[in-house]
């Protein structure tokens, strides 16, 4: 009977891993996504109202995910560093958290690198090309959490029922 439950609990624990793995690839659409909102919400700001780079970061709402990167960045700003730098920073920290690649921090990277140094059409044209580079890599972590969640899901379970069974 002990065996049986801890048989469960070990098939439980490997499905929930494959949960949590799929969740996680899942967090990271929505950062993409939210992302892309941002840069929307930043473009309208810089063609509407002509706002500083402070005003744009604090501006922007409704981007929970997004939101972490902005405040460190603006946090970063009072205290000295220049746009790239604290947004290189800020992106460097935040993204560790939610285990993003090497080449998703580079496309962040550029933001940071393009924004605030030139006029408004300046400004809205490198938001533009941004934006596609985005949108590009929002559509490929699409096609990969479609192709590979229920995959992450089944391999979990999988491997709970087969240390399950070599240990029971």
């Amino acid at each position: 009977m002990l065996k049986l439950a801890g048989g469960i609990l070990i098939v439980i624990c490997g499905t929930f891993s494959g949960i949590y793995v799929s969740l996680w690839l899942k967090r990271k659409v929505e950062f993409w996504e939210q992302y892309l909102i941002f840069l929307v919400q930043a473009q309208t700001m810089i063609g509407y109202g002509a706002m500083s780079v402070r005003e744009i970061l604090s501006g922007v709402k409704g981007v929970a995910l997004v939101e972490p990167v902005l405040k460190e960045t603006q946090y970063f700003l009072e205290h000295g560093m220049r746009l790239e730098q604290a947004w290189r920073k800020a992106v460097e920290r935040q993204m560790k958290a939610l285990r993003f690649s090497q080449s998703d921090r580079e496309v962040l990277y550029t933001f940071g690198e393009l924004f605030g140094v030139t006029d408004v059409k300046g400004e809205l044209a490198k938001i533009q090309i941004h934006s596609e580079l985005v949108r590009e890599r929002a559509r490929v972590l699409k096609e990969e959490f479609a192709s590979k969640s229920r995959i992450y899901r089944i391999v979990g379970m999988f491997c709970g029922v087969l240390t399950a069974v070599m240990i029971c």
